[in-house]
């Protein structure tokens, strides 16, 4: 279970030279340990790249606090779905959205009505209440089911829709289905969506294969869609946590994004979890921590390299 995520963690970098050569020979040991294939970790070519200045804390704080966010609403919605489902087995697989009420979290737990052969949408079968700090259920209520959503649902509903048709539409676009989070920014001038292809084995991680999607204020219309990868990687998941590093790399970009903190929050037993980007090196705890290890001295290996 993951606690507190709403929370920042004020630990800090440590990037002392002890620290880094370790967390560098580990990086290369794990490439051993996993026999990862070429497209997870890309071969090293000819040519360093271009010197990097270091990633600022306040950079690597404000993408660990992006992938609990993100991670926080998995869990969220996952721990309602199952107590719901400890009243109501049959609505075990219920779909779920969580909104926020003045501080409050909800997750509305929905069913889709059925009338012979017409499909009339969803309905909310049940409001939980979600408290982050403790990881637990607070509450909930069956709801009168001949009633429409509540509006605040509706809407948040509707961005996800949207994105989702986005989604589809775009040319190598993430396929469905997928762990989803959906949030409205503050002031009501826009949603923000995160789409992540599921995997489709339950002992492996997907990084990559996400969008990050920013819609207007009444969810209905796309203004930016932003893909966070280049390219998919699946991560085998260990029996248990600590077990070895786990590795995944990155052939554009600088830094790790907010769905590498989310699927390693999503999956402790990953930790600790390297990324390799073009520059940098960097190690996801299982807080959600980013340490910076170094720079990345070699350039990777066109896609589809050896």
């Amino acid at each position: 279970m993951i606690r507190d995520r709403w929370e920042g963690f004020k630990n800090g970098v440590d990037s002392g030279p002890m620290r880094q050569s370790s967390f560098v020979m580990a990086a290369a040991a794990c490439v051993g340990l996993l026999a990862a294939p070429a497209s997870l970790v890309r071969a090293q070519a000819a040519g360093a790249p271009p010197a990097a200045a270091r990633p600022t804390d306040a950079e690597l704080q404000a993408i660990t606090d992006g992938g609990k966010r993100i991670a926080a609403y998995h869990e969220a919605v996952a721990r309602c779905r199952a107590a719901l489902a400890q009243r109501q087995p049959d609505l075990g697989e219920a779909p779920g959205v969580m909104v926020e009420r003045n501080g409050v979290m909800h997750v509305f737990l929905l069913r889709r009505e059925e009338v012979g052969k017409d499909t009339r949408g969803l309905v909310a079968v049940a409001d939980a209440t979600w408290q982050p700090r403790a990881g637990e259920v607070a509450s909930l209520v069956l709801l009168d089911q001949s009633k429409s959503p509540p509006a605040d649902v509706i809407g948040h509903l509707r961005a996800l829709a949207a994105a989702r048709s986005a989604a589809a539409a775009r040319a190598g676009g993430p396929p469905a289905p997928y762990d989803e989070a959906v949030f409205r920014e503050k002031g009501a001038v826009a949603y923000v969506v995160y789409l992540q292809t599921r995997p489709d084995r339950t002992d492996a991680a997907r990084f990559g294969s996400d969008l990050k999607l920013r819609l207007s204020g009444d969810g209905m219309q796309v203004g930016e869609m932003l893909p966070l990868h280049d390219a998919t990687s699946l991560v085998a998941v260990p029996e248990r946590p600590g077990a070895s590093p786990t590795l995944h790399s990155h052939a554009q970009g600088d830094l790790p994004t907010e769905t590498d903190v989310a699927v390693v929050l999503d999956h402790p037993a990953l930790a600790p979890h390297l990324v390799l980007t073009p520059r940098h090196m960097f190690r996801i705890e299982s807080d959600g921590r980013i340490l910076w290890l170094g720079p990345n001295t070699v350039r990777p290996a066109a896609p589809g390299g050896p």
